[in-house]
């Protein structure tokens, strides 16, 4: 789909990240699942040409170590070709080796460079990529801060792995300045940062705030999801059912306007009332068991990437949570999860995380007593049902 003409197609997004890349800016664009960053990445690959960069989306979350990410990097650099040139041939030819055609080609084009010192052949890459002549590259690195993690559960060995991964990439964009990065994260960057104590690298990238869809592009994306024949029982959605959609679903993310876009069913109707009953069926018919892949990736989250001591603590709160629309403040909170070892300051930055992650949003950080509640009207409601076990 050519999303330059769509209100929903992150055009607004897309120019104002370039502006920020063309004025020399690398970039850090933080926020939680589901909330169209990989979306944007692929905006941004499809939009480079127009903008005069080569831009490279390389998804490293399931890296493990430093080699992993090199070898991520190399083949997504290797699938692209730009404007008829062979960039494979090109690149080798700058780290050292040029391609003997006798060669066995059932490796991958930078497997000898990874069995040697794969750290000196990255560095030679970037530099590779920061001298060429005839294009300007941008580096898109999504979901980093997994990858990061991956490093620090390995213990001390592995959090200096990353320390030196980091510090490394920073000399590199002192460097090789030519080159521009945009890096995301779903989970925070900041705690492994000060656990890392690489803190000050990430001060080097300016923060750049993705948003959720405005209520008109989400209605607009609705509609365009039968008119494009997307949905199975639905080739027409109103404008009223549209605006019920989003209403029901409050937090815009198209993923969940699509989910229960999907469950619409009846008659398309124009009247108000009937279409918000129509979407309270399809509501009902979203939030059953057999969608745990639409809702369990949040569980997920806090099982793979909070540690011991603070994931029981962080499913307590949301558990706490989820019977309260309007949300509850801290103090209460901290009543209803009754933990001994639970501070209101320890909670204060658990809240924190949490809504940065987007499990929640605080009505006011200034307060004395901040507000809590969860973000996503459909996960609060889905939590309320299905509650997950603290100890499973």
């Amino acid at each position: 789909m050519d999303y330059t003409s769509k209100s929903y197609g992150r055009n607004d997004d897309v120019a104002a990240i370039y502006k920020l890349i063309d004025a020399g800016i690398d970039i850090s664009m933080p926020g939680p699942r589901r909330l169209g960053k990989t979306f944007v990445l692929e905006r941004l690959v499809e939009a480079g040409h127009a903008h005069g960069w080569e831009a490279i989306k390389v998804e490293v979350a399931g890296c493990k170590d430093t080699r992993g990410f090199f070898r991520q990097l190399c083949d997504q650099i290797g699938k692209h070709r730009s404007r008829g040139n062979n960039i494979v041939a090109w690149l080798s030819q700058r780290l050292g080796q040029a391609i003997d055609p006798r060669t066995d080609t059932n490796g991958a084009w930078y497997q000898s460079f990874t069995t040697l010192d794969h750290e000196t052949y990255f560095e030679r890459l970037i530099k590779a990529l920061h001298e060429d002549p005839n294009r300007r590259w941008l580096l898109l690195i999504d979901e980093l801060p997994i990858f990061l993690k991956a490093l620090h559960d390995q213990g001390p060995q592995g959090i200096e792995a990353a320390r030196t991964f980091m510090n490394h990439t920073s000399r590199l964009r002192v460097d090789f300045p030519k080159v521009r990065w945009l890096i995301t994260g779903s989970i925070g960057l900041e705690p492994l940062a000060q656990a890392g104590n690489y803190m000050g690298v990430l001060a080097k990238f300016e923060t750049y705030g993705l948003t959720t869809l405005n209520e008109i592009q989400a209605r607009d994306f609705v509609i365009d999801l039968a008119q494009t024949g997307r949905l199975v029982d639905r080739q027409l959605i109103t404008v009223a059912e549209a605006d019920a959609i989003v209403q029901a679903v409050g937090w815009r993310s198209a993923y969940y306007l699509e989910a229960l876009a999907k469950k619409l069913a009846g008659t398309p109707t124009e009247n108000a009332q009937d279409a918000t009953a129509l979407i309270e069926a399809a509501m009902a018919r979203l939030l059953q068991p057999n969608e745990l892949a639409t809702f369990g990736v949040w569980e997920e989250h806090l099982r793979k990437h909070y540690p011991d001591t603070d994931r029981g603590v962080a499913i307590a709160v949301l558990n706490s949570l989820a019977p309260h629309p309007q949300g509850l403040d801290i103090d209460r909170v901290l009543a209803a999860v009754s933990q001994s070892n639970l501070t209101r300051e320890s909670l204060r930055k658990l809240l924190m995380r949490l809504d940065a992650e987007g499990f929640i949003t605080i009505e006011d950080w200034g307060a004395d007593t901040p507000v809590a509640a969860f973000r996503n009207v459909l996960l609060r409601r889905w939590w309320t049902r299905f509650p997950p076990q603290a100890n499973a």
